[in-house]
């Protein structure tokens, strides 16, 4: 099984890099055969990284330590809920998964185009396919073979979080969309075809990718907000840099609606290609990987090779523009993309709910208090209601894989009894009886309609644990605007409905 795997890891770059050169020998010539043979040459490619990223998931989910990649990144006792996480932890998995599912994206595109921008775009996404394909198969050789042990090195326990798999695998489809979107754009400026057509496709693939980046974002927000050893969210660099395409994604999901005249078409195939290079230098700076623990256990080379993605991009753009200034100036009697009327009301409700989380955050109140048996505990939140929180001690568990110390505070607010609040530290082990790492801290809410309380223990001392106990305001508001954001911008972008530019008010 690894051997066929690790063929079919050996024979996706060889095919990507063929549909690059017929593309390229199909542009040059003319010839259809050549065309067709650039996109079985992806159809290939796409089904090796498919056929190896299956494989690899399935040795994550039996344990199969003799693969490498699953010795490296996974332990037996781990759930297999966690499986994404541990995929899109490694270039050697979230690499091989990029490519896959950048492929199938590219196929679905593919069969929209003109044939001249099909074989562009078959050309561009073989080359960005070309990339990270060849550093899985030189560089990580996620199905090397490595001796049968008692367990891995396990899954680290920064991971072993919903919100990580969920950011990790939004982030895994909007840089694929993003990726398509890009190359759809550069085909259509080489191909001289930026007509409506292409406005409408690529005003779809744009709202894919902004949206699942925004879920993405938020995802990664929620899992930093409960897990005190990731620190302040806005101090990581990583997630600064995933923001920036987040950003850039929304300007570009406005622009993809209304009139367009030549000014505003420049503007949407800029950011078009500007939030592919961002996404791709946010991957880099990641080493490759989508999520990362806090200690990374691999160095930078892969995240340094994968940058070469965005450098190659810039440049094709730039000799793509100046080549095809003169379709550009002609762009004003492209057709207007009328929104729906609906989802942009649903999008500006759930960003006016987003922000003004983000805002109620700042009117946060801390206390850091040691609780033993029956101690109690009092506060005012930022509503100036009355808390008081009475503990009703620690207590250990062993589950799944970890061990856990729960303190449990039963809270009254204005001496009405709320449910119980309870907050963990766990502590990983392997099947070989070795600890995974560092411990992690469960924080655990109790949320209503307006705020957030938040129990996290900060050092767990015996009978006596230290804790914070933290009112967010408005916290409970930036899960359900996330989801009326993406829901309301793809509805805005879902109509196919659109009327001649030369028609509408100016």
């Amino acid at each position: 099984m690894n051997v066929l795997m690790q063929v079919a890891i050996a024979l996706a770059p060889v095919f990507a890099g063929w549909a690059v050169a017929a593309a390229v020998a199909a542009i040059h010539t003319s010839r259809a055969d050549l065309a067709t043979s650039a996109r079985r040459g992806l159809m290939a490619a796409t089904a090796c990284a498919v056929i190896a990223t299956v494989g690899l998931v399935a040795a994550l989910n039996t344990g199969d330590l003799t693969v490498r990649f699953v010795a490296q990144t996974w332990s037996v006792l781990v759930p297999a809920r966690y499986l994404p996480a541990a995929l899109l932890s490694a270039p050697g998995g979230s690499l091989l998964a990029l490519s896959g599912l950048t492929g199938i994206v590219a196929l679905i595109v593919a069969r929209t185009s003109t044939p001249v921008a099909r074989t562009w775009a078959v050309g561009l996404v073989g080359g960005a396919m070309l990339v990270p394909l060849l550093i899985v198969a030189v560089y990580t050789a996620p199905f090397g073979a490595r001796p049968a042990s008692a367990d891995g090195a396990g899954l680290s326990p920064d991971l072993q979080r919903d919100a990580a798999a969920l950011h990790g695998v939004a982030l895994l489809f909007a840089t694929a969309f993003a990726t398509c979107a890009c190359a759809e754009t550069l085909a259509a400026l080489a191909a001289q075809a930026v007509d409506g057509g292409w406005s409408r496709r690529v005003r779809r693939w744009n709202a894919l990718a902004w949206t699942s980046l925004f879920v993405a974002v938020v995802a990664g927000a929620q899992w930093y907000a409960f897990n005190p050893n990731r620190g302040p969210w806005l101090e990581a660099p990583s997630t600064v840099l995933w923001l920036l395409p987040c950003v850039a994604g929304a300007w570009l999901t406005h622009l993809d609606t209304g009139a367009q005249d030549g000014a505003r078409v420049v503007t949407r195939i800029l950011l078009s290609v500007g939030v592919f290079v961002a996404m791709i230098i946010a991957l880099a700076f990641s080493n490759g990987a989508f999520v990362n623990g806090v200690t990374a256990a691999d160095d930078g080379r892969a995240g340094a090779l994968v940058g070469i993605l965005a450098a190659l991009s810039v440049a094709l753009l730039i000799s793509r523009l100046r080549r095809a200034a003169g379709v550009l100036r002609s762009t004003k009697g492209l057709p207007a993309l009328v929104p729906s009327a609906a989802g942009a009301w649903i999008a500006h409700a759930g960003l006016v709910l987003v922000l003004s989380a983000a805002a109620g955050s700042r009117f946060s109140r801390d206390h850091t208090v040691t609780l033993g048996d029956a101690e109690i505990f009092r506060a005012k939140d930022p509503f100036g209601h009355q808390w008081q929180f009475s503990s009703q001690g620690v207590s250990t568990l062993q589950r799944e894989n970890y061990a856990s110390s729960t303190l449990s505070l039963l809270p009254q607010r204005d001496d009405q009894r709320l449910g119980m609040l309870s907050a963990e530290t766990r502590w990983y082990g392997l099947a070989d009886g070795a600890d995974s790492g560092q411990p992690a801290f469960i924080t655990g809410k109790l949320s209503g309609a307006f705020m957030d309380t938040r129990l996290t223990i900060i050092a767990a001392e015996g009978k006596r644990p230290t804790v914070r106990v933290a009112f967010v305001p408005l916290a409970p508001w930036l899960i359900v605007g996330a989801w009326l954001v993406a829901i309301g911008s793809l509805l805005a972008v879902a109509a196919h409905r659109h009327e001649v530019a030369n028609d509408l008010p100016r």
